[in-house]
């Protein structure tokens, strides 16, 4: 008996909730934040940060960074190529390290081959 004057209850409560629960919930995706960024704009920053660590290197005193290319992500870098000796490696990588704006970088830079 108890159940079922209890059942309409449990079944309106229940139908009240699920029928207001997604109005709370909706945000408009399409909206633009004011943390948006361009891709445009992206690509002119990793392109800005790219420059400023190929300048350093090439500033550098004892790295040959002819062989050295730089890719830039989101303040993200990482250093490619090649240079004379194992040296270099090692201050190609700290100096890439000191430009204001890189936030982490990757050191993949070899010891170019004797002949070479």
């Amino acid at each position: 008996m108890f159940s079922r004057k209890l059942l309409p209850i449990v079944a309106l409560t229940v139908t009240s909730a699920l029928a207001i629960a997604p109005s709370f919930a909706q945000t408009d995706a399409s909206a633009p934040t004011s943390t948006t960024v361009s891709k445009k704009t992206v690509r002119a920053q990793n392109r800005q940060l790219e420059n400023q660590v190929r300048r350093t290197l090439t500033k550098t005193k004892d790295l040959d960074a002819g062989g050295i290319i730089v890719v830039a992500r989101s303040g993200k870098v990482t250093l490619d190529g090649t240079v004379p000796d194992e040296d270099q490696i090692q201050l190609a990588g700290t100096a890439a390290a000191g430009v204001p704006g890189v936030s982490n970088v990757t050191n993949n830079v070899r010891m170019r081959e004797a002949g070479h």
